[in-house]
């Protein structure tokens, strides 16, 4: 029983199907299903149920499973560890951002970091930016505004809290109107149900009892932004999301939300057990890239959005101006 083979064995589980196990690792299948035979070998046990389709786990191999997860992760830990006492890139950094941010502030962050990691791995999908994906250890950091955060013991520090607001078509008035109008005028263009954004907007519309027209559901911020700029409908937005997605803010009539304000955090998550000073850092180099590079943008966008409406790293635009 050897690192190695463990890897393999909880890539398998992870996967549900060793060709993915296989593709991912970069061997054949036949290779991964002798590795994973190997392994119940050398521990005289079956891990792995074969007389079922789709292949399941035994009793002993789910808690093999959990185990080789946390050797696995430690293994890593003592990896990084070492690698940063002696000043070496880390091999590889697997971070999750939520797509709006990593479009955005991404770059930037990367740019600035770029020195601690020889390869940097960066997702953005639904699955990428989950609390689950960090657990899973399919990432060392993530950028994200799942706030499950709270059912595990995890590291957060807090990057960017932001305000809502309505982007209507621009045809529309450039008088604001309300939620409520909207909801008679026009559909509302929605995020996907699956999406930590889209959760979140649907919790604001039934806690303030609005019933949109609900006709358009799309997975993407580009998509839903680009229906409402064709006058398709209306959608609730933030501004990270439209500097993402929208090349100017008069390209759509921008309003405020007339019930009461919301906004989304951005966190930095990791692991509780992770270098410590390693996610200091990246919080650290997060929060600096949008102070220094995106709140001009941020702030005058459709001349809504002030200082005092924005938190960076928990603080407010000033404290954050005076703690730097």
């Amino acid at each position: 029983m050897n690192l190695r083979s463990l890897e393999i064995f909880v890539t398998s589980v992870e996967e549900d199907n060793m060709s993915r196990a296989a593709e991912r690792l970069g061997l054949t299948q036949s290779a991964v299903s002798q590795a994973i035979a190997n392994l119940e070998k050398s521990i005289g046990a079956q891990l792995v149920d074969r007389t079922v389709r789709p292949a399941r786990l035994t009793l002993l191999g789910t808690t093999f499973y959990k185990g080789a997860l946390e050797l696995l992760g430690r293994a890593r830990i003592l990896e990084q560890s070492v690698d940063l006492d002696m000043n070496k890139l880390l091999p590889l950094l697997r971070i999750g951002m939520v797509d709006s941010f990593a479009a955005t502030v991404g770059p930037h962050l990367v740019k600035a970091l770029d020195t601690i990691a020889a390869q940097w791995s960066v997702l953005s999908g639904i699955n990428e930016t989950s609390v689950r994906a960090l657990l899973e250890r399919r990432v060392d950091f993530v950028i994200t505004s799942d706030n499950s955060h709270n059912l595990f013991e995890l590291t957060v520090l807090p990057i960017f809290e932001e305000p809502f607001f309505i982007v209507a078509p621009p045809s529309s008035s450039p008088e604001p109107k309300t939620a409520e109008q909207l909801c008679e005028e026009m559909p509302l263009i929605r995020y996907s149900r699956s999406s930590f954004f889209g959760r979140q907007v649907d919790d604001y519309l039934r806690e303030h009892a609005l019933s949109p027209q609900h006709r358009y559901e799309l997975d993407t911020s580009d998509a839903v932004l680009g229906m409402v700029g064709a006058g398709i409908g209306w959608t609730i937005a933030t501004p990270l999301v439209v500097l993402k997605s929208v090349r100017s803010d008069t390209d759509l009539r921008i309003y405020p939300l007339s019930k009461a304000p919301m906004s989304r955090t951005l966190w930095l998550i990791a692991q509780r057990t992770e270098n410590a000073e390693l996610s200091q850092r990246i919080a650290k180099a997060a929060q600096e890239a949008i102070f220094t590079g995106f709140l001009p943008k941020i702030s005058g966008l459709g001349g809504l959005t002030t200082t005092e409406a924005l938190r960076i790293g928990g603080l407010s635009v000033n404290q954050f101006k005076a703690h730097i």
